[in-house]
């Protein structure tokens, strides 16, 4: 199974449509692969836990995507406030009642899907949002890198920059950093650039220009010895699996 993505990313993310007294700086992620016989029960799986976080007026959002390229993924996003409330199932039944959990789980496990999942961190000072408080971006670019040990200072510094830039060239909507911080790799972190469609991925040319060459060819030079590895992702959000709590 691929690594977990953003979510994802993206606590920070769904933290801008979040109705709470306090903003969440935690997430926890799923990744599911959808299996190819059992995707019809899979994905209806995911519409009535949609309906069941409805239902009972959850305080925080559920946040789907799809991968549009390769094995075909499902990520789901769910920020929390604090390690105590992971155990936290109010809204995942009804009135409070553990059957129509254990239903759920037992359907996922009928149509052959098993998660993996992780809690992240949100790295506030690299992310931005210039439409915070609207629904999540149609699509997003996710990233996940694997810090080498000690450069994480560097890798923050990298990343301060390709945020910036980001923001400087105008076609992305959003841009988030999450740190895993259990259930993973914690030298593994996840960003993540909203969009509006597809055509505004950002082309390596326009990226460049935007950051300045000698500034980019310092920040290719580097990559190497900050980051193990790298992967990249585009999703697509699905309102269908997912709910947002009314605005207040």
């Amino acid at each position: 199974m691929k690594p977990l993505v953003y979510l994802f990313c993206l606590s920070a993310a769904c933290c801008a449509t979040v109705a709470a007294q306090s903003t969440p700086q935690m997430s926890r992620l799923y990744a599911y692969e959808v299996p190819s016989d059992g995707a019809a029960e899979f994905f209806d799986v995911q519409r009535d836990t949609a309906e069941i976080y409805k239902a009972n007026k959850a305080p925080y959002p559920r946040l789907c995507w799809t991968s549009l390229a390769g094995p075909q993924m499902f990520y789901m996003m769910v920020p929390i406030t604090g390690l105590d409330k992971l155990t936290e199932r109010t809204w995942l039944s009804q009135q409070g009642e553990e059957m129509p959990r254990n239903a759920r789980m037992s359907r996922l496990s009928r149509a052959g899907a098993s998660a993996t999942i992780k809690l992240t961190r949100s790295v506030p000072e690299l992310s931005w949002d210039d439409t915070p408080g609207n629904a999540p971006d149609a699509f997003g670019m996710v990233r996940v890198d694997i810090v080498k040990p000690g450069k994480t200072a560097d890798y923050t510094a990298m990343m301060k920059d390709v945020s910036q830039t980001y923001k400087k060239m105008g076609t992305a909507k959003s841009f988030y950093v999450n740190r895993v911080a259990f259930g993973g790799n914690v030298y593994e972190y996840h960003s993540y650039t909203g969009l509006n469609s597809l055509a505004d991925i950002q082309e390596t040319d326009a990226f460049r220009k935007a950051m300045g060459e000698a500034k980019y060819d310092a920040f290719i030079k580097k990559l190497g010895d900050v980051i193990e590895s790298s992967e990249r992702t585009l999703v697509r959000f699905r309102p269908e699996f997912s709910y947002v709590p009314e605005a207040k």
